[in-house]
């Protein structure tokens, strides 16, 4: 055993650009695998963080013409143009026990008891939309507005009380600026920030705290006052592959079919697209790896037919078959080896110094850890593809007869 595999070292010793060429095909597939494969992870493990966040919120709200569920109740005010609306539909109320239930669900992230109520003013008849909510709740920001949506002035805080905000269409309307103050429902507000948020479901002509917008609303509402209820609830799952569930799961916790669930289609084909970016990085690994295999046997194959007269001369003088197949599958397995293990060593020298962000194209800070797995995995399937491209030139020398070899040269 030890006699093949120095045999198969000076062999290729001998026949050194050859041996070179075989090793180097290794070395670039190798190192192609590794470079491609890291990058490919890294990519998927950013693409997937971002996708997973791409449209995983929604507002819910039971419309008013449903008969109320044990959880809901109808309160209306005086007035009739005005009430409590969510995209123009007149809705119910929720006690905000009830977004406690929802917080507890496995998918949701984040849930918020949401006022939306419609006022008419009572100087000019204009009516206008106010939300009030709590500063605190992080879903707040993707569904309502957010402080980087803030044009002048500040954002709401949670301690804040008599401010609002105002939409920056509203604003321009009313002719209003932050320092202005504006008069809801008898009750006068500071205008602390004008707001200009992107398409969110729960926007409002103006927002307030929570517990300011109870009590403007209370003033509507004549005898029917309202205490720890809301009309909608703004909620954030925890995955867009699970929005689907979390929105099964909302509508399950009231018996009957009471809660409508609004939200942005785009989390439907942001949970498919994940994923399917890498097909194409996983085809060309493939690729690279049999040209690397084909090439390398193209190799031996031809090694072999060179070496017909030695093969026979070797034959004659007492070698077996046996002894044939394993001196030429030792130089193909050697060969692999040291293209391998230097692949392996190429590939980790090219993602220590070259921004794995780069080679993946997601331009955010990478983590910077080189997979074992993946140096490990490569080297074997250089192996083994060095066991394939001398396996059947191996065979191919091992049937020849001693004679034949002998006398076609």
């Amino acid at each position: 055993m030890r006699d093949s595999w120095e045999c198969a070292w000076r062999e290729l010793m001998r026949r050194k650009g050859r041996t070179l060429t075989n090793i180097f095909g290794y070395l670039l597939a190798v190192a192609i695998m590794v470079v491609l494969v890291n990058a490919l992870l890294y990519s998927k493990e950013a693409t997937n963080s971002i996708l997973n966040r791409v449209g995983t919120h929604f507002i819910a709200f039971v419309p008013a013409h449903i008969p109320p569920c044990p959880e809901c109740s109808v309160k209306s005010p005086d007035e009739e143009s005005e009430g409590f609306v969510a995209y123009g539909v007149a809705t119910n109320l929720i006690a905000t026990s009830f977004v406690d239930k929802v917080k507890k669900l496995p998918t949701i992230y984040d849930a918020s008891a949401y006022l939306l109520f419609r006022f008419k003013d009572q100087k000019d008849g204009h009516l206008f939309t106010v939300g009030g909510f709590d500063p605190d709740d992080f879903v707040v920001s993707k569904t309502c507005c957010a402080a980087k949506d803030i044009v002048k002035g500040r954002f709401l805080l949670p301690n804040d009380r008599g401010v609002v905000m105002l939409e920056k269409a509203y604003a321009k309307l009313k002719k209003l600026k932050p320092g202005d103050e504006i008069t809801i429902a008898g009750s006068i507000f500071s205008v602390i920030g004008i707001v200009n948020p992107p398409i969110r479901p729960a926007k409002a002509d103006i927002y307030m705290h929570f517990d300011d917008a109870e009590k403007v609303i209370n003033k509507r509402m004549g005898t029917s006052s309202i205490h720890n209820e809301a009309n909608v609830i703004l909620v954030e799952v925890k995955s867009s592959k699970v929005q689907d569930e979390a929105i099964t799961s909302m509508k399950n916790l009231l018996p009957g079919d009471y809660l409508v669930a609004s939200s942005y289609a785009c989390y439907r084909p942001a949970a498919k697209v994940m994923g399917i970016n890498e097909d194409a990085a996983w085809m060309l690994t493939i690729i690279i790896g049999i040209c690397a295999v084909i090439l390398a046997l193209k190799s031996q194959l031809s090694s072999v037919i060179e070496r017909r007269r030695d093969i026979g001369i070797l034959k004659a003088i007492g070698w077996t078959d046996g002894n044939v197949v394993l001196q030429i599958l030792a130089e193909s397995i050697l060969q692999a080896m040291i293209g391998g293990i230097l692949g392996c060593l190429v590939a980790v020298a090219i993602l220590l110094f070259v921004p794995i962000e780069m080679l993946s194209g997601i331009g955010t800070p990478a983590p910077g850890a080189i997979s074992p797995l993946v140096l490990v995995a490569a080297f074997l399937l250089a192996l083994m593809g060095g066991i394939i491209a001398g396996l059947f030139p191996a065979l191919a020398a091992a049937r020849q007869r001693p004679a034949d070899a002998l006398r076609s040269l």
